[in-house]
């Protein structure tokens, strides 16, 4: 049977294992002595979870040498590298969690009702993830997945999480993340 918990302040995260988008293995504790952004999405091909790798992918070089992000999608790898090739190579790590191990783990909500509310909400944001090729033709996953934001300190202790409280695009500001990364 698998333990499951909610993460919460103070926590150690136990040992993450999952293949990268090119399909090498990732550990988490590779990222030891460093700060991480890590979050667990929803889909490879979600328009707002592609936005959001965007808006840290151009901004990186705000958050410092100190600091990483790790992304953890409920999609099986042949599908994540294909929407992350629109990307062009990312400066921090992302994962596939085909099995959905680590959402059930660490109880990552699913949520039909945030699945509508950021449609309603947040519609606006669709069109540009739209124009930038972030639409998800092949959706193999969870599609309503609440998205959770940890932040982890240099010694592995989480130091602040999120779970999606209005909708399942509900993260930590850009600028609560740099807070965080330059402190």
């Amino acid at each position: 049977m698998l333990y499951q918990m909610k993460i919460s302040k103070g926590d150690k995260i136990e040992e993450i294992t999952l293949p990268r988008d090119d399909g090498s293995t990732f550990n988490l504790s590779e990222t030891h002595g460093k700060k991480v952004l890590l979050t667990f999405y929803r889909i490879a091909g979600c328009s707002f979870c592609n936005l959001r790798l965007n808006e840290i992918n151009k901004r990186f070089n705000e958050l410092g040498n100190n600091f990483t992000h790790v992304a953890i999608f409920h999609s099986p790898v042949d599908n994540l590298r294909s929407y992350m090739k629109k990307h062009n190579n990312l400066p921090f790590t992302v994962l596939a969690d085909e099995d959905f191990k680590y959402f059930q783990k660490y109880e990552i909500e699913r949520s039909m009702m945030k699945t509508l509310s950021a449609m309603l909400f947040k519609s606006h944001k669709i069109i540009p993830a739209m124009l930038k090729g972030y639409i998800p033709l092949k959706i193999k996953g969870h599609f309503d997945i609440a998205v959770t934001d940890v932040l982890i300190n240099e010694q592995g202790t989480v130091d602040e999480v999120y779970y999606a409280k209005k909708d399942i695009a509900d993260h930590f500001s850009f600028e609560k993340i740099k807070e965080f990364a330059t402190s």
